[in-house]
């Protein structure tokens, strides 16, 4: 994010699509493609800090969502089964066939949505940090919902409850982000994760996939409900790591995502 360094030989470019309109995105490396979405009211930038890592054997493009960052703003609700359909769009005006895919929140129900909805697209399959809650278990803390994604400005103070390494800097970035979405987007987004069966996704994913989570984040505590909706999913935990484990512990991330795309064959 802002005062990060991107990787040096990154792209910074836009491709348009018919369906979707403009998008966003960042690309450095080569290899087998790996494509990466950020969390809710993010942008392009939470992934920089492991371009380098993930670059020295993929072709690794960070993806911004429709409605975020520098892409065109949503004219209408977006449901996650569009969010998989304009990754495909994405892909298609990149001339990519298939692709590793890893998401964080938000772009972990994307992601598993899209391993079943393009299953020959997906090499495998990384969800990070993505909360297994159905429609009543949102409606129960609905209020919290509105209150994170409500309201795009937010202090260093709550930052820092959800990011171990916060300056003043990355306080601009994350609510420049925040911001360019804003609250009728963000919540849109909270709207289809809540109608989205994303347990049912993760049940029924037949790629390679595995499950990340922080140790110190708030997704770990339904672990329990992966281990009886997809008993033989590997799963990786990241000690020092919250919500963002991309941005707390950037290399044990990289590597973590690296080695099982390895495992998945490429």
């Amino acid at each position: 994010m802002a005062g990060q360094k991107i990787a040096a030989n990154y792209k910074q470019a836009f491709v348009l699509t018919a369906a979707h309109g403009r998008m966003h995105y960042l690309e450095a490396g080569s290899g087998s493609p790996m494509i990466l979405i950020h969390t809710n009211g993010g942008s392009v930038h939470q992934y920089t800090k492991v371009f380098d890592a993930l670059g020295k054997s993929h072709r690794v493009i960070a993806w911004e969502m429709p409605g975020h960052g520098d892409c065109d703003p949503l004219t209408r609700h977006y449901s996650i089964e569009d969010y998989c359909d304009a990754l495909a769009c994405f892909m298609d005006a990149l001339g990519i066939a298939a692709a590793h895919i890893s998401g964080t929140s938000c772009g972990g129900t994307i992601t598993a949505c899209f391993a079943n909805r393009f299953a020959s697209r997906t090499l495998s399959a990384v969800i990070v940090e993505t909360p297994l809650r159905n429609y009543d278990d949102w409606g129960a803390r609905w209020d919290h919902t509105e209150g994170n994604f409500g309201i795009p400005t937010q202090s260093a103070a709550e930052i820092a409850q959800r990011v171990a390494h916060v300056d003043d800097a990355f306080v601009t970035r994350w609510n420049a982000d925040r911001n360019k979405a804003g609250a009728k987007t963000m919540m849109s987004v909270m709207w289809a994760m809540r109608n989205y069966d994303v347990q049912a996704a993760v049940a029924s994913v037949r790629r390679p996939a595995m499950m990340l989570y922080g140790a110190k984040g708030p997704t770990i505590g339904l672990r329990d409900r992966l281990q009886t909706l997809a008993p033989s999913m590997p799963v990786s935990v990241l000690e020092n790591s919250g919500h963002f484990p991309m941005l707390d512990e950037p290399a044990a991330f990289a590597h973590a995502l690296a080695a099982f795309a390895r495992s998945a064959g490429g």
